[in-house]
Parts: structure tokens; C-alpha cells; sequence
């Protein structure tokens, strides 16, 4: 009956819409009748002579409900159809899913389950791993939860970098925070970044992901705070990204989020993912790419 309602509204015409159906005009009038009814309103303004159909007021406000209803319909036969996998839902910030864990995701296309990768806000993993929305989670700032375990992870190196073609930097002194192109990397990384630079100052722009990183770098006498997994991905890409030394340790520290108790074959998936998260931490940090928090998850 949906799909009839909304195949008259894009054909502006029962008889094309029947036809686009394979239907009779009959049965395919009694099905806009049948929803009418149904849902007690008038969807479609039926007037003899007019060549354009128009649809009431109600009809209109029904228009992104169908669509929505049809949508919705289609996935459940594409999840009706789907082969039975196990799967686990991971959540982390964008830096994290698109630099620093990228392999390890790569890893799991030969396995026998899925995974799901979304990107989300350090409060939203929360959110999610409480609500079971996604099993696991990756943030750069823990929340207190009663029902979520926290555990640290790594603590990654963070790397003060410009470009060499518009910027000329060589310590830290020389940096001026309205010249920074500035993406929050959590609490660690605040506690030392504000005993550098005054906070009153404006910076020159605030981004919220690395993505865009590459093109404001390739300004007059800008600079960047980003992980060793960014610098990484930059210098593939442009030769001219260097970096300025600091004396002291600057890190980011991420964190491992999770929650048992929703069957014992999603926790074992969860143990399993946990132990090979473990692994690939300790591979990045025999390259010296970070440092592992602890001797096991």
C-alpha cells in the first residue's frame, strides 16, 4: 500500500503508476483506498478534470514517513537474506578508525565475522557501549560509568608539525597559538598544551578531525598538533611536513571501553577482539609508535 502511495506520487499518475507496477488502476486505487483507510486521512486529492494530481496536506507530511517505511523494509529483507555472521560494532574517534587502527581492521576481512567501524564523540562511545549500541570502544577521554569498563591502552606521541614551503619553525618559543590550526587530542594533551600557551588567544582555526589538516597547513606560518599515526599518513602525502622537538613527553592516551553481559557468545567476541587490540598495540610499540598501558587487557 506504501509503495503504491509513493509510486502515484512519483509518477504524478495512476495509470503510469499502475503500469510501473504491473497493477490495474482498480487495485491499485483500492490500495491508496486501503491506506487512507487505514491510517484514517485523505493522502491524495482526487478531482476529476485536473490532469496533475495533488496531495492534502496530510499526504505531504506522510511523504518522508513512506519513504522512511520503505527504507526501513528494505533492510530488514537485506538483513533477512544475509548470511548469518557473528559480528562486533567498534566505536572510536576518527583519527583513531582512519590512522592508528586501520591494519588491525584490515586484518578482520579474512575473518568468519563482521565488523562494524564507526567514528563518534568520546561522550557518544560512551553512550553507545552503555546503551549496547556498539560492543567495543576507543576514546581519548575516560567517563565514570558504572556499568562501562575503562582500561588505558596506549599513550601515542604527539607531534608539533608545518610545512616547510609556508612555515619556518624550529622550537617551541617561536610558536604562536593564533597561528595554530588546533584539534582537541584529550585531558593529557590539554594539561600540557595550556601550560604552553594562553588560552585567550585565539587560535587561527579549530577542526574537529585530521581530514582536513593537509590543505590549512599550506597557509602563511601555520602549525599543528597531531598523533604519530597522522604525521605518519602526512608525510606519504607531502614531503614538506616537519616537525618541531619538545623537550618534554606530549602523548595522547587512549582508552579500551566495553560492557559484558549480553550473551556468552558476543562476550567471547569481545574477549577475542580485546586480546588481538592487545597484539596490534604491542606491534606499534615495538616500532616505537606508542606506548602500551599495562600487560594485558
Amino acid at each position: 500500500q506504501i509503495n503504491a502511495f509513493l509510486t502515484i506520487v512519483e509518477t504524478n499518475s495512476f495509470t503510469k503508476a499502475a503500469d510501473k507496477l504491473y497493477i490495474s488502476q482498480s487495485t491499485l486505487s483500492d490500495r491508496l483506498s486501503a491506506l487512507e483507510e487505514e491510517l484514517d486521512t485523505r493522502l491524495i486529492q482526487r478531482r476529476s478534470g485536473k490532469k496533475k494530481l495533488e496531495l492534502t496536506e496530510k499526504g505531504i507530511e506522510f511523504l518522508d514517513y513512506a519513504a522512511r517505511y520503505i527504507e526501513l523494509e528494505n533492510e530488514i529483507n537485506d538483513w533477512k537474506q544475509a548470511p548469518l555472521l557473528p559480528h562486533l560494532k567498534i566505536g572510536a574517534p576518527q583519527s583513531v578508525n582512519a590512522y592508528l587502527f586501520r591494519g588491525l581492521y584490515r586484518s578482520y576481512l579474512a575473518e568468519s565475522y563482521q565488523i562494524h567501524v564507526s567514528s563518534h564523540w568520546n561522550r557518544t562511545i560512551y553512550s553507545m557501549v552503555n546503551s549496547f549500541d556498539i560492543d567495543i570502544g576507543i576514546v581519548s577521554k575516560p567517563y565514570q560509568s558504572n556499568q562501562v569498563t575503562t582500561k588505558a591502552l596506549i599513550n601515542e606521541p604527539l607531534l608539533i608539525i608545518y610545512d616547510n614551503r609556508f612555515s619556518d619553525y624550529h622550537q617551541l618559543d617561536e610558536l604562536k597559538r593564533s597561528d595554530q590550526i588546533y584539534i582537541g587530542w584529550g585531558p593529557d594533551y590539554k594539561d600540557w598544551y595550556h601550560r604552553q600557551w594562553d588560552r585567550n588567544i585565539p587560535v587561527r582555526i579549530t577542526l574537529d578531525s585530521p581530514e582536513l589538516l593537509m590543505d590549512y597547513l599550506e597557509s602563511e606560518a601555520t602549525w599543528a598538533i597531531v598523533p604519530w599515526c597522522v604525521y605518519q599518513d602526512l608525510i606519504q602525502k607531502n614531503e614538506h611536513i616537519k616537525t618541531v622537538s619538545t623537550e618534554s613527553d606530549v602523548h595522547r592516551t587512549l582508552y579500551l571501553i566495553y560492557q559484558m553481559g549480553r550473551g556468552a557468545a558476543r562476550n567471547q567476541k569481545i574477549k577475542e577482539f580485546i586480546e588481538s587490540l592487545h597484539d596490534y598495540a604491542l606491534e606499534l610499540e615495538a616500532k616505537n609508535l606508542c606506548t602500551v598501558l599495562g600487560d594485558d587487557l
